[in-house]
């Protein structure tokens, strides 16, 4: 399961990867979380983003991949929490999609503050002040980043998250 949905992140980066910070990797973790638990769901995360991170077209991720990782963890936490809140009540038509990429929205808005942060300490280390976090958190070059991320993930979230949460048990448990 993990070796399937990590396949499928790698290769789906690969494909959107003219477009920065539009990936399905938060979107498939949060739902592997939902669909098969915390533990599935955070192995994908960390396999898929330890990969991406070596083998990124725009180049490694190095020091900064424990942080990746660790962002990585906030979808599958939240994939995990949704199930147990909704599991046995959740329908695709219904308010829960808008809620599933609110959700993702707000995982991805906290990726990018702890990214953020991680960046401004490795890149003015050994002394990054306030200023410098907050330049590289929300100056002119992170702006546009953060809002593809979050925009991409609100709409996987209510678009594509509950398709995948619907028709993946139906397709793991086989012809009916």
């Amino acid at each position: 399961m993990v070796a399937t949905f990590s396949a499928l992140i790698v290769g789906s980066d690969f494909a959107l990867a003219p477009f920065y910070n539009v990936k399905l990797l938060d979107t498939l973790v949060f739902v592997c979380a939902f669909v098969f638990g915390f533990r599935v769901g955070a192995l994908v995360g960390i396999v898929s983003e330890s990969a991406w991170s070596f083998v990124s077209p725009i180049g490694m991720a190095g020091l900064m991949t424990p942080f990746l990782i660790g962002g990585e963890l906030l979808f599958a936490s939240a994939g995990w929490m949704a199930a147990r809140a909704w599991g046995s009540k959740f329908r695709p038509l219904s308010p829960y999609p808008i809620f599933i990429g609110a959700t993702m929205a707000i995982c991805a808005f906290l990726w990018d503050l702890e990214t953020n942060l991680a960046t401004a300490i490795l890149q003015f280390w050994p002394s990054p002040t306030l200023g410098e976090y907050l330049f590289t958190a929300f100056g002119p070059l992170a702006i546009p980043f953060t809002l593809a991320h979050e925009i991409s993930d609100l709409a996987f979230g209510i678009f594509l998250a509950p398709m995948l949460i619907v028709l993946i048990p139906r397709v793991f448990r086989g012809p009916l």
